[in-house]
């Protein structure tokens, strides 16, 4: 699979995305203090990105075919850095969900464009190429999430994380100046009419996979800091385990396809995910509760990709409108899950309302087994 500067620029602005996402769950208990707002409220700012996610999602396809792929990256990129501080320079929680909804509707452009851009430069390699981007993501997810930790722990504002993706997304703008990327295949013929239904139920199944990974992504920080007693700096460093533990399963994406079928590589990994939860959610001892949340982003790794990549090249030429749909998914499962489990945690605390997350995986798990069904059923 080549890397050129158009898989490159795929990789880096779904990183920077990833990064001012995932950087949530970090920030969360600062604003929460800072503004004095309860877990409910505090959550309207992740809420504010699925809002913009889905805005984003029912119309971005449109921009994307009238502006050109560069030119809707670009403005995606400079959404997130004005988002970004918004929430940096906030003196009210007005202004920075503000700037978190401006985040996840024009951040959504680059959400929109990636999957679709990556699956058809690299066509049969895609799988693994999407492994590829979202595990350089899972890297940036790293980054917010030790720029976080590490500033609070030498006693600088937990703004510093935001700032250093500002100064990223700066100069990634700078550096995509001379690249240029192929046509939207909106532009292509053909590309009309209906996705099709398997493509919805691959989309209910990758709105279940999306929903656990940003719920355990928002309120991992706060469970090691209230369920497994860690102080909060060390707590907000300690949940990049996750994020270590997606980043180490996609970028095993490549070689992994090489020796199993993507739908035998989903289930491994739901076989694996199940169990690190529970491990996760009931250990005793603060190293274990890291080291499972560690492996159950190992197992959560893949669910997304590999989902993804299908759905997307089952679309055939409608590819752009299946990746922005795919949006629509991220902000739906960022609007409803961490915010209900949130919603949960506020009535009956978060070690049970965490609970949901493995209920969650069983429904996303029937809607993949329908869409393969109804794949195969529409092939006969």
């Amino acid at each position: 699979m080549q890397r050129d500067s158009v898989t490159w620029s795929g990789y880096l602005s779904l990183a920077l995305f990833t990064f001012f996402l995932n950087i949530q769950g970090n920030i969360l208990p600062f604003l929460r203090d800072e503004f004095g707002l309860s877990y409910r409220l505090v959550t309207l700012h992740p809420a504010a990105i699925a809002l913009g996610l889905i805005l984003s999602g029912l119309v971005s396809e449109r921009p994307i075919t009238i502006l050109g792929r560069k030119r809707a990256m670009i403005i995606g990129l400079s959404g997130l850095i004005v988002g970004a501080l918004c929430v940096i320079l906030a003196p009210s929680p007005v202004i920075s969900i503000g700037g978190c909804l401006l985040m996840g509707f024009l951040g959504g452009l680059i959400l929109a464009i990636v999957p679709a851009m990556l699956v058809q430069w690299h066509r049969g390699a895609a799988p693994s190429a999407l492994g590829e981007a979202n595990g350089i993501s899972y890297m940036a997810s790293l980054v917010a999430a030790l720029s976080t930790g590490l500033a609070v722990a030498l006693h600088f504002s937990w703004r510093t994380g935001l700032g250093v993706g500002v100064v990223l997304a700066i100069l990634l703008i700078l550096a995509m100046r001379p690249v240029k990327l192929p046509l939207p295949l909106s532009q292509t013929p053909g590309a009309s009419g209906r996705l099709p239904l398997t493509y919805w139920l691959y989309w209910l199944a990758l709105t279940g996979f999306i929903g656990i990974e940003q719920a355990t992504l928002v309120w991992a920080p706060e469970f090691l800091e209230t369920g497994s007693g860690l102080p909060r700096a060390s707590a907000a460093i300690a949940a990049g385990a996750f994020s270590a533990g997606m980043l180490v399963g996609r970028m095993s994406a490549t070689p992994l396809m090489k020796r199993m079928s993507p739908m035998m590589a989903l289930y491994g990994s739901l076989m694996l995910a199940l169990p690190a939860f529970f491990i996760y959610w009931s250990a005793p001892w603060p190293p274990l509760a890291v080291a499972a949340l560690f492996a159950l982003g190992l197992g959560t790794a893949l669910l997304y990709p590999l989902t993804l990549a299908q759905a997307i090249a089952l679309s055939g030429p409608l590819g752009d409108v299946a990746s922005a749909r795919a949006s629509l998914a991220s902000g739906f499962s960022i609007l409803v899950f961490p915010s209900g489990v949130g919603a949960l945690a506020d009535w009956l605390g978060l070690w049970p309302a965490l609970l949901s997350l493995p209920i969650l995986g069983v429904f996303a798990l029937f809607f993949l087994i329908a869409g393969r069904i109804e794949l195969r059923r529409a092939a006969a």
